[in-house]
C-alpha cells in the first residue's frame, strides 16, 4: 500500500515539477520579450568603429530633425556597393524619423516598380542612382559618385555617401536645381538647338537629368552676371567679348564666380587678361596626331587622343582613367598652364586635366585660320622650329580652395575656373559619345558643388582581421565542433537519466 502511495507521491511531484518547469519558462518568455520591447524602444546607439564609419556629422543631423515635409528615397543599386549604401541610409532613417523613408528597388526583380518610377522621374533603367524625393522636386545621387577611386588599381577609397546625399538633401530644401548660365551674341553653340550638327540642345537635355537649370546670358545686354548664377559656360564663341563684358565677368569670377571656357582654335576671346589671373593661357595652335593608316602609310589628323594616361589626377577625371575611357576630340587647341608664382610648381592652383600623349603636338598657323586645308594638314609633321612640342594640356582647372559663405558663416568654394581647347565635342553630333558629355558634367557638377559637404569629409572602410596559427585554428575548431556540443549533449543524457530514476 505504501508503494502505491509512493508511486502516486512520485508521479504528483514529477506533474508539480513539470508544471512549475512549463511555468518559469513562460515566464521567462515573458520576460525576454518585455526586455526585448523595452531595448528596442529605448537604446544607447554608438557607433564603435574606428573610423566612425556610419556616423553622421551634425550637419546632416541638424537638417534631418528640421525636415519639414517627408523625403522619400529610392535606391537602385548594383550589389558591389548596395551593403555600405543602405547602412548609411538607416542611420538617416533613424534621424529623420517618420520623415525619411527609404525604398529599395532592385531593376531586375521589381521591373513594374522600377519602369513606372523611371517614367515619373525620367532617368535611363541602367542607370545605378539613389535618388531623393522632396515634395515636387528630386535630386540624383549617381553610384559611381558614392567612392573615391583610385585610378590606378580600381580600389574603392573614401565613401562619400554622407557628402553626397546631404548635398542632395541641402539641394532640395534650398528648392532649387543649380543655375547653369551659357553666354550667347559672340557666335556660341545655341542651347536651345536639337536640329542641327553644331547645336547644344542634347546638351542641355542632359544637364536636366543632372539636376542643373540652364539659361542663356546676354552681357551685352545686361551688364552684367546675375546674383542667381551657380556658373557661366562660355561655349565656342567665333568673335571677341567687349571690354565692358570681360569686366562684368572679371567682377563675378573675383567674388567666388565658377566659369568654364571651351574655345576653338585661332579664336581669339579678348578674355586672356582674365584667364592669366587664374594662371591658363590659351595657345595659338591646333593640335595634331600622327597616326598610322590601315595601309601602313602615315597621316595627320586635327585630332587629340586622350586614352587614360591623359586623364590627370583630379575628381574631375578619375573615374575616365580608372574605367578606361578613351576621349577623342578634333578640332582642339592646347592651353599652357603659367608658373604660381606663390606657390612650389607641385602646389599650384592649375593643374592639367587633360592631356595628350607625346606623339601629339600643336600647329601654330601662322595664318591664324581654323579652316585650314585638310590636305595641308594630313602631311604636316612636327616642326621644331614654330610648332609646340607634346604633350599637349588640352584642359585645365584652377581651384581656389575654399572660403567662408557670408550667408551660412560655414565652408564654401572660393573661385573655380575651367578652360577647355574645344567646343566642338559637345555638339549634337557627338550625342553617340557619352564620355564627352560625362566629362562636361563632371566639370559643372564640380564648379558648382555646394560644399555644405566641405564640412563633411570622405570616410575610409576599415577592415580588421585576426591571423591565427594552424595549431591554434585547429583548437578553435575541435572545440567548436567537438568538444563544446559534445559536453553539452553527455550534460543533457546525464540530467535526463537522472530525473528518470
Amino acid at each position: 500500500m505504501s508503494t502505491k502511495n509512493e508511486d502516486i507521491s512520485s508521479r504528483s511531484s514529477r506533474i508539480s515539477a513539470g508544471v512549475q518547469s512549463l511555468f518559469t519558462l513562460v515566464l521567462f518568455i515573458i520576460i525576454l520579450l518585455i526586455v526585448n520591447y523595452v531595448s528596442f524602444k529605448h537604446y544607447i546607439h554608438k557607433d564603435l568603429s574606428r573610423s566612425q564609419f556610419y556616423s553622421l556629422s551634425p550637419k546632416t543631423i541638424d537638417i534631418l530633425k528640421h525636415l519639414g515635409e517627408p523625403v522619400t528615397v529610392y535606391t537602385l543599386l548594383s550589389d558591389r556597393y548596395r551593403e555600405p549604401v543602405e547602412n548609411l541610409l538607416k542611420e538617416y532613417v533613424r534621424i529623420g524619423g517618420k520623415n525619411f523613408t527609404v525604398e529599395r528597388i532592385d531593376p531586375a526583380y521589381d521591373i513594374n516598380r522600377a519602369e513606372a518610377l523611371q517614367k515619373k522621374l525620367h532617368f535611363d533603367g541602367s542607370d545605378h542612382l539613389v535618388i531623393f524625393e522632396y515634395k515636387d522636386h528630386d535630386q540624383f545621387v549617381k553610384e559611381s559618385d558614392l567612392f573615391d577611386v583610385n585610378p590606378m588599381t580600381g580600389q574603392s577609397g573614401g565613401f562619400k555617401g554622407e557628402q553626397q546625399f546631404t548635398g542632395a538633401l541641402q539641394a532640395l530644401l534650398e528648392g532649387k536645381a543649380s543655375k547653369i548660365y551659357f553666354t550667347e551674341g559672340h557666335g556660341e553653340h545655341p542651347l536651345s538647338d536639337q536640329q542641327t550638327a553644331n547645336g547644344y540642345g542634347f546638351l542641355a537635355q542632359n544637364l536636366k537629368t543632372d539636376n542643373m537649370e540652364t539659361a542663356t546670358l546676354n552681357l551685352a545686354s545686361v551688364g552684367e552676371v546675375p546674383a542667381d548664377a551657380d556658373a557661366v559656360v562660355i561655349a565656342g564663341p567665333t568673335i571677341s567679348f567687349s571690354p565692358i563684358e570681360t569686366q562684368a565677368l572679371e567682377k563675378y569670377v573675383e567674388g567666388n564666380g565658377k566659369l568654364m571656357v571651351l574655345a576653338d582654335p585661332y579664336v581669339t576671346l579678348g578674355l586672356d587678361n582674365l584667364l592669366a589671373k587664374y594662371l591658363l593661357k590659351y595657345d595659338n595652335d591646333l593640335v595634331l596626331y600622327r597616326a598610322m593608316t590601315a595601309t601602313g602609310s602615315q597621316m595627320t589628323l586635327p585630332l587629340a587622343l586622350i586614352y587614360q594616361g591623359g586623364f590627370m589626377p583630379h575628381p574631375i577625371t578619375a573615374k575616365f582613367a580608372q574605367s578606361n575611357f578613351q576621349l577623342q576630340i578634333v578640332g582642339a587647341r592646347s592651353l599652357t598652364i603659367l608658373p604660381d608664382q606663390t606657390r612650389p610648381p607641385n602646389e599650384s592652383r592649375t593643374k592639367a586635366l587633360l592631356q595628350t600623349d607625346p606623339n601629339a603636338f600643336g600647329w601654330v598657323n601662322k595664318a591664324g585660320t581654323a579652316g585650314a586645308n585638310m590636305l595641308e594638314i594630313k602631311d604636316r609633321t612636327f616642326d621644331k622650329t614654330s610648332d609646340l612640342a607634346g604633350p599637349m594640356v588640352v584642359a585645365a582647372a584652377y581651384d581656389g580652395g575654399t572660403t567662408i559663405d557670408p550667408t551660412t558663416k560655414g565652408s564654401m568654394p572660393a573661385t573655380r575656373v575651367i578652360a577647355v581647347g574645344c567646343s566642338k565635342f559637345l555638339e549634337n553630333d557627338s550625342a553617340n559619345n557619352p564620355t564627352s558629355f560625362n566629362f562636361f558634367t563632371n566639370c559643372l557638377e564640380w564648379l558648382v558643388k555646394k560644399d555644405a559637404m566641405l564640412d563633411i569629409k570622405p570616410k575610409n572602410p576599415q577592415e580588421y582581421g585576426i591571423s591565427i596559427s594552424p595549431m591554434q585554428g585547429n583548437t578553435i575548431w575541435w572545440c567548436s565542433i567537438i568538444f563544446i556540443p559534445g559536453a553539452a549533449f553527455i550534460l543533457g543524457g546525464f540530467t535526463w537519466f537522472s530525473r528518470r530514476k
